[in-house]
């Protein structure tokens, strides 16, 4: 039976031919927070203070990625996860200096276990409240908390926290963590951030013995159906029942997997079964991923207010894109709602097999998530899990390579955000990172994989390697952009002493990366060599991109790079794994934007045309669907909604088709240098930190920009070819061909 409605689904419904009942929701739209039809549940009104939530830098995060991990592995069957990481404290310290003119009343909440220090002596451990005397005052508060933050909201005094000081041994001080979104007394920072949205059923897949009539679906003895809310989300699924026997329900990011009945299959755990009554019942579902619910039913029952409340993050959609291409309008509109997917206090790798922040991830999403809502505190809580801990030691470490991602991130936070308190708070992090990769150079600068636990991983795609023990040629690259951008904020920080010797480390990685693995007969970079020295003489995709991204290929090899090299990988055109992201901004750089564009119109508009809402962490373009899914040999291996593949369309469309870039020399100036790539219009807004720079492009007719003040925005000039314009003064601006 279950291999007949296998071959049902696949006829009927993934071919597009059958439509049982489609109740909800607009084919455009893939994000709930943009459905009308779907409601977002109100949240209670809490009182506001005129400041915010402190704690040390990196503990919040800290204490969000251990419960992400409880909450993944009380739901995914599979969860294999590094567990070095660092780790919450229990307690801090908050410190701040006074000089007041008068008496000066002030109130504080957080954890239970708070104690106030005024001028060194205890004014109590179980007041929240205090009058602080006239004059020099030394304030301290002393913040306990076992299971959740220690962290503090202060008011009475400017509300700056900026002025205060966090440690956690009273000995190394740092400036606090804050966010203006945290200024409630009564709601402390990890409570639930996320807002809920009631989801309808978009569609019921009706088998034997079921019905859908009046807004009632009916099960009839041994029946079936398959209810597909549209959005791939996680929640909880309620609903009304009456009727008699058994209740049983499975969910999936597809209609195969809902349909699996084979427990060693289940990427989640089993839900419980529900034995009805007779009368009505009110039934609340586990917390699962899930896009897809099957019910069967040993007896007859009624089903009705059926809906799947789904925790999304609140977010602003910032960045805009609309072209005359409806299919690149829809890719551009599920790769965003596939990143908003993944948006859970972190970017995280996926929502169904372990939901769970990977730096490699997180800071590609970053790149393009920046953009599209601008959510710092979603991008600053990745950047410390990406970060090594305190004190890092090689034997603890896991992945080699991942780490590297973590400057790359803090670059892209300063570039769109521009504040480097962000860098400074987590300054002394950042060090002992790159001192930590210094201590496992050999002579040359290089660093390998052996000896660890999981090695270097480049992505999924290493059908032609390189191996995870090796001297891979793509690690090497990540070092030597890790030490270029350390030479970067050390400048940055006014540290010139710490600046010279970075740029010394990547100076020397700089010289001896092309003398060891370049292939001068191939014109292409080796993939490295093995631990026993060994000279891994293949090529595969990863050092060619790489060395694109950190300007070590060389620039006359590109043509036959993108001609000749890549094509000839067997692999290249059927695997498009977690780290296109990073490729496509080499692709952009190499100038190679229409060639890019195809790329993202057959393979993830391919995607979307098989009816998916979401991005996966694989695309495998000619595999069939069986094979699409699968995964770790796993037959619902497959994570079919992965933020990191979310990512290429929008900073392909963003820096290849409105062709923006910005300078990292001085932050506040712009570039737009579109390639329409065979588009005839655009309307776009870009964010960027001084506001937002909003196009309108009609080829060949037109170019119309408005730009913020306080930056500088350069345009080719659209009559003089080479020659370049130079936008200073907020205003709108037209020109024609």
């Amino acid at each position: 039976m279950i291999r007949e409605l296998k071959i049902l689904i696949h006829v009927l419904v993934i071919a597009g031919t059958f439509s049982a009942h489609e109740l909800s929701a607009q084919k455009s739209i893939f994000d709930p927070s943009l459905d009308p039809s779907c409601k977002l549940a109100v949240k209670p009104v809490v009182p506001e203070w005129n400041s915010s939530y402190m704690w040390y830098p990196g503990q919040f995060s800290a204490l969000l990625q251990d419960r992400l991990q409880s909450r993944s592995k009380e739901r995914a069957v599979n969860v294999g996860y590094p567990d070095y990481f660092f780790q919450k404290e229990p307690v801090a310290y908050f410190h701040k200096k006074l000089r007041l003119r008068a008496p000066t009343y002030i109130r504080w909440a957080g954890p239970d276990s708070i104690t106030c220090y005024v001028n060194g002596k205890s004014a109590g451990k179980n007041i929240h409240e205090y009058t602080l005397p006239k004059g020099y005052v030394d304030l301290l508060f002393e913040v306990y908390s076992d299971q959740g933050l220690p962290c503090i909201i202060v008011d009475g005094l400017d509300g700056d926290t900026d002025s205060w000081k966090a440690s956690l041994d009273k000995i190394n001080w740092n400036t606090p963590e804050s966010f203006s979104r945290f200024n409630s007394p009564a709601r402390l920072p990890e409570a639930i951030n996320e807002s809920t949205y009631l989801i309808e059923p978009y569609k019921y897949i009706l088998f034997n013995n079921s019905f859908y009539e009046d807004g009632v679906l009916g099960i009839g003895d041994y029946g079936c159906v398959i209810i597909d809310f549209r959005y791939p989300e996680i929640g909880t699924v309620r609903l009304e029942v009456k009727g008699k026997g058994t209740l049983t329900f499975n969910v999936g990011e597809s209609p195969e997997e809902a349909l699996n009945n084979s427990v060693k299959s289940f990427e989640q755990y089993p839900l419980p079964r529900f034995i009805m009554t007779g009368e009505k019942q009110e039934i609340i579902l586990p917390e699962r991923a899930l896009r897809f619910l099957k019910i069967e039913s040993t007896g007859r029952c009624e089903i009705n207010s059926i809906r799947f409340d789904a925790l999304l993050w609140p977010v602003e959609h910032r960045m805009k894109f609309e072209c005359n291409n409806e299919r690149l309008n829809d890719i551009w509109k599920v790769a965003s709602a596939t990143m908003h997917t993944g948006m859970h206090d972190f970017y995280l790798d996926g929502i169904k097999r372990d939901g769970l922040p990977w730096a490699m991830d997180l800071v590609q999403s970053s790149m393009a998530g920046d953009y599209l809502f601008g959510d710092e505190l979603i991008a600053r809580n990745g950047l410390s899990v990406a970060l090594l801990p305190l004190h890092p030691q090689k034997e603890k470490l896991e992945l080699v390579d991942f780490p590297l991602y973590a400057l790359i991130g803090f670059k892209q936070n300063y570039l769109y955000y521009g504040d480097i308190r962000t860098s400074l708070m987590y300054r002394d992090r950042i060090i002992e990172l790159l001192s930590f990769y210094e201590s496992l150079q050999d002579n040359n600068g290089f660093i390998s994989g052996e000896g660890t636990a999981w090695g270097l991983l480049p992505s999924w795609a290493t059908m032609q390697g390189p191996d995870k023990d090796e001297k891979s040629t793509y690690a090497q690259m990540l070092l030597y952009e890790n030490y270029s951008i350390g030479a970067w904020f050390a400048d940055l920080w006014g540290d010139r002493k710490l600046a010279m010797k970075y740029q010394s480390k990547a100076a020397q990685l700089r010289k001896n990366i092309p003398e060891h693995f370049w292939d001068s007969e191939k014109k292409a970079f080796i993939n490295g060599y093995y631990p026993n020295g060994e000279k891994d003489g293949r090529i595969s995709h990863h050092a060619q991109f790489w060395g694109i991204y950190t300007s070590l290929f060389p620039e006359n090899e590109y043509e036959n790079l993108f001609e000749n090299i890549l094509p000839g990988m067997t692999y290249y055109k059927e695997t498009y794994s977690i780290e296109k992201g990073y490729e496509y901004l080499s692709y952009v750089k190499a100038g190679k934007v229409e060639e890019l564009m195809e790329i993202i119109d057959r393979v993830w508009g391919g995607w979307v045309d098989k009816g998916y809402t979401r991005f996966p962490e694989n695309i495998f373009p000619g595999a069939g669907r069986d094979e699409q899914l699968a995964f770790y040999d796993r037959p619902f291996g497959m994570s079919l909604c992965h933020p990191c593949n979310g990512v290429p369309p929008i900073l392909a469309i963003l820096h290849g088709v409105l062709g923006f870039s910005q300078s990292d020399r001085n932050i506040s100036e712009y570039s737009i240098k579109p390639n329409l790539a065979g588009l005839k219009w655009i309307n776009a807004t870009i964010p960027v930190k001084e506001g937002a720079i909003t196009i309108h492009i009609k080829e060949g007719i037109s170019f119309s920009i408005e730009i913020p003040g306080n930056c500088t925005v350069i345009l080719p000039d659209p009559k003089i070819p080479g020659k370049t314009i130079k936008l200073v003064k907020a205003a709108s601006y037209e020109f024609t061909y």
